[in-house]
């Protein structure tokens, strides 16, 4: 019994010695959550333990305006019950960070955007980026989206193309979507002069891998939990919010 007390305190003592990340997936979506957990769990790095959560009040998917104002407000209702001594950091897993902004006013700890995150680390490995998105539609846009003018880096921004495979489709027939993500990022970087290919949705995190071309890819899931590890590791806090 002595042996056994001492491993569960040695247990105990090596989970009290890991940063914790909690990572917000801003939709109700159970098989969403799942494969988060699995791509979150196996990426992160020694000595960070991460938790992912679906929000039951958050929308199916965030694919338009009025999902990401629904999703924002699950997102802040959470973190409003997040302590210090539970978590070390939280990333927002959604490409649009819905609720990122309220987040920061109500924590101390650090929050962080996949989009927000995966756009500035772009901007490390090139000059130009251009956003592959996901969704029911099919398009290009060479106008800076809002989030793109709310970073300030909008004389940096090549492009936004659509797929055209919403996003609880994406995992459905893989092959398909990565196809298509690799027929967009060779557009962008002929047509528009990308040098950088930013994936414009989370969901992709697990297929991130697999998609091959000849210039950077940003996987936006990958990027929060790294920014977030590097958060935590500098000791960055917010002043003048609760703790």
């Amino acid at each position: 019994m002595h042996v056994y007390r001492q491993e569960r305190r040695l247990r105990d003592q090596k989970r009290r010695d890991l940063s914790r990340i909690l990572v917000l997936n801003p939709v109700r979506s159970e098989s969403l959550n799942e494969l988060s957990d699995e791509f979150f769990q196996a990426k992160a790095s020694s000595g960070f333990e991460v938790k992912c959560e679906s929000l039951a009040e958050g929308p199916a998917s965030v694919e338009s305006p009025s999902d990401e104002v629904v999703a924002a407000a699950a997102v802040a209702r959470r973190v409003t019950r997040v302590t210090d001594r539970e978590f070390h950091g939280i990333v927002i897993n959604c490409f649009l960070d819905p609720g990122v902004d309220a987040a920061r006013d109500l924590t101390r700890i650090p929050v962080v955007g996949a989009g927000e995150s995966a756009i500035r680390i772009a901007l490390t490995v090139g000059q130009r980026f251009s956003i592959v998105d996901v969704g029911p539609m099919k398009y290009v846009s060479r106008s800076p989206t809002r989030q793109v003018r709310a970073l300030g880096v909008a004389d940096r921004f090549a492009s936004i193309r659509g797929i055209g495979v919403p996003v609880l489709e994406l995992n459905k027939r893989p092959d398909l979507t990565v196809k298509k993500i690799v027929r967009e990022g060779k557009l962008a970087a002929i047509q528009d002069r990308a040098d950088v290919i930013v994936l414009g949705c989370t969901g992709l995190a697990g297929l991130a891998e697999r998609i091959k071309l000849n210039l950077p890819i940003v996987n936006p899931a990958l990027s929060a939990l790294r920014t977030a590890e590097m958060l935590i590791v500098l000791g960055l806090r917010r002043r003048g919010v609760p703790t």
